[in-house]
């Protein structure tokens, strides 16, 4: 292979990574801001959250094909595995740093909020079901579960709890771009 075809490989990669990293940051961003500015209760409402956690899924798959359209039909195992991973670790980073900006800085006590708003959805529970979380978490009252919920959401609000956050969220994304790759790749023919 020639050094111009590589580094015509490279630029449609970065164009490819940087592209939809943005996007799937943008939902990201997006959803934050909006739940923010509109409505709380959308941080912990599950169909919203499921929803950002498919586009977050399905557009890297969208980046496969991109680059694949880029590259004349073609992408390698590891070409088809970059162009998935590439823009989900730039969306992890821009939307950490979103995040660190969004709980640290421009409003601390909104995990605090978050926290108490998980715990009021766990409050629609049935009695038996709330008992047996009391019971699994080694709590003895509500007030209790209400103060560990509060904290929880604090602790993943901070530095750490964001690294680990978004370190879950890489493995997981690994685990999804290899059967991605395997199912997306599709190689020159060796002679034409």
């Amino acid at each position: 292979m020639s050094n111009n075809k590589k580094n015509i490989m490279n630029e449609n990669m970065k164009k490819t990574a940087l592209n939809f990293g943005l996007i799937i940051s943008a939902v990201g961003i997006l959803f934050s801001l909006t739940a923010y500015v509109i409505d709380e209760k959308l941080f912990v409402n599950p169909i919203a959250t499921i929803l950002v956690l498919v586009l977050s899924v399905v557009l890297p798959f969208f980046a496969i094909r991109s680059y694949k359209k880029l590259n004349n039909g073609f992408a390698s195992f590891r070409e088809a595995f970059s162009a998935f991973i590439l823009p989900v670790i730039l969306s992890l980073f821009v939307n950490f740093l979103f995040n660190m900006l969004l709980h640290n800085v421009i409003d601390s006590d909104l995990s605090a909020r978050q926290g108490a708003m998980a715990f009021e959805g766990m409050m629609d529970m049935p009695d038996e079901q709330l008992e047996a979380t009391l019971s699994i978490m080694g709590l003895e009252s509500m007030d209790e579960l209400e103060s560990e919920m509060i904290k929880k959401t604090k602790e993943g609000a901070s530095v750490v709890g964001s690294l680990k956050s978004s370190a879950t969220g890489f493995i997981f994304f690994c685990f999804i771009g290899l059967i991605a790759a395997a199912v997306s790749k599709k190689n020159p023919p060796e002679f034409e």
